[in-house]
Parts: C-alpha cells; sequence; structure tokens
C-alpha cells in the first residue's frame, strides 16, 4: 500500500517526504491559480497521487477537472456523489474515462453510496471492475465497524482515509484520537490491502504528517509478513464470517 497525505493548496505547506492528495474542494476558480499552484508544487518537490475534488452532480463536472489532473499529471480524482441518480453518475464515469482519469466514489458522505446495497446496484450498472470507492476510518463508530464495512466492500476499495477524531472532533491525527491506528494497519495487512491511505488532517496540523508517516512506516516496516497475532486474526476471521452470512 502506497501512504498519501492530503493537503489544500494554502500558503505555508510544509515540505513534505511523502507522495500527496491534493484537495481543491472550495477552490472554484481553479483555471485562475493554476500556474502558480503548479510552480508552487514544483518548488516544494510534492508529488501529487491522486486529487480530491468533493461533488459530481451532472455532465460536464468531471471534465472541469481535466485541466489540473492533466498539468500534475495524475489519473485518479476522489470526488463525492451529488447525485442520487445512477444513471448520471454512470455517465460522469464515462465522461472522466474519456480523458482516462479514474473517479473514486466517497462513501457514505454524499447523496448516494451511503450504504452496501446503493454499491451493489451501481456496480451493476457500470460493471463492477469500473467502481472504486474511499472509505474513511473515522466516520464509522469504532474500529470493528470499520472492518465490517471494509470487508462489506471489499473489492471495491481504492483509497482508505486516516484520521482520528475525539469528543466530535475530526481530522485529527493519527495518534491523537481514540482509533488505534497501529492495530488497523496490521488489519489492512492481514487483509492484503495495496491500494492507497491517506492521512487526512486539518490544515492546522499538516506539521504533524512527517513524523507520523515516519512512525506508520517503521510500525509496518517491523511487521514483515507475519506481523498479526493470533487473536488479531480470529476476529477479523468471525467479522468476515458475520458479513457472508449476513450476504
Amino acid at each position: 500500500m502506497e501512504l498519501l497525505v492530503s493537503v489544500k493548496p494554502i500558503r505555508d505547506l510544509p515540505r513534505l517526504s511523502a507522495a500527496a492528495e491534493l484537495d481543491v474542494r472550495g477552490f472554484p476558480d481553479l483555471d485562475k491559480f493554476l500556474p502558480a499552484l503548479a510552480v508552487e508544487l514544483e518548488d516544494l518537490g510534492l508529488r501529487i497521487g491522486q486529487v480530491r475534488v468533493g461533488y459530481l452532480r451532472r455532465r460536464g463536472d468531471a471534465e472541469r477537472f481535466v485541466a489540473l489532473l492533466d498539468y500534475l499529471n495524475v489519473d485518479s480524482m476522489v470526488a463525492r456523489p451529488g447525485i442520487n441518480d445512477v444513471n448520471t453518475l454512470a455517465e460522469l464515469l464515462d465522461e472522466a474515462s474519456m480523458y482516462g482519469v479514474r473517479v473514486i466514489w466517497e462513501f457514505g458522505v454524499g447523496r448516494f453510496l451511503r450504504d452496501p446495497s446503493e454499491v451493489n446496484e451501481f456496480a451493476n450498472e457500470v460493471s463492477p471492475h469500473r467502481l472504486g470507492l474511499a472509505l474513511h476510518v473515522a466516520r464509522e463508530r469504532g474500529l470493528r465497524d470499520f472492518v465490517r464495512r471494509f470487508v462489506e466492500l471489499s473489492g471495491y476499495v481504492k483509497a482508505v482515509y486516516l484520521s482520528n477524531k475525539r469528543a466530535g472532533s475530526f481530522g485529527l491525527p493519527i495518534f491523537e484520537g481514540s482509533i488505534d491506528y497501529l492495530r488497523l494497519m496490521k488489519v489492512l495487512q492481514v487483509l492484503r490491502y495495496d491500494e492507497n491511505v491517506v492521512l487526512h488532517y486539518l490544515p492546522s496540523y499538516y506539521g504533524r504528517y512527517n513524523t507520523d508517516l515516519e512512525v506508520l512506516n517503521s510500525f509496518m516496516n517491523s511487521l514483515g509478513g507475519g506481523g498479526a497475532d493470533r487473536r488479531l486474526i480470529k476476529s477479523i476471521e468471525r467479522i468476515v464470517s458475520e458479513v457472508l452470512n449476513q450476504q
């Protein structure tokens, strides 16, 4: 799996040691600041791995971001479904694919794809191999609930967002909240997840990215091929069995 960090195009971005997701939600005039943004990112030595664009609602929405992705040499955008019409979302996928762009839909945060039944409906419409999803760990009630959700949507998950939460506050660094992210990394290893993992902090915590990435990388390297204990494996097996029995 590749570790990314999510950043907005704001002033005084820190120098980062990992590839980044560029979060352009809330920036409507992309064409105006695109050249300056590209220069700034190059000066920082920042490699962009994907772009997060917010809601896609109608034909033409995906096309608006193609120039940005082309400028950054990126072929993946993470988007929220802004309409609950399967045909329109399928058209948006077609529109993006015309430009060689893959859309990864955020699960559980838009007007559609809020539960597995809607995911299956959409997959049947566009064919499963064309559907990619992004999951937010902190939006589930706890780690077990996230693992269950991950298993339910297995095969579709192309990005997992990591941030912590405390007393209703989201976007905290991963080691400052109620979620045990070292345990989660073990779980993802057991489940053989090899897609993107994105640290997504509030801008005030961007300075924490490099330190937290170093801890995560060291931890993952220490696991090797057999880092999960038998108790954890048994717990995951029970969750998988429960999901399979309910399908």
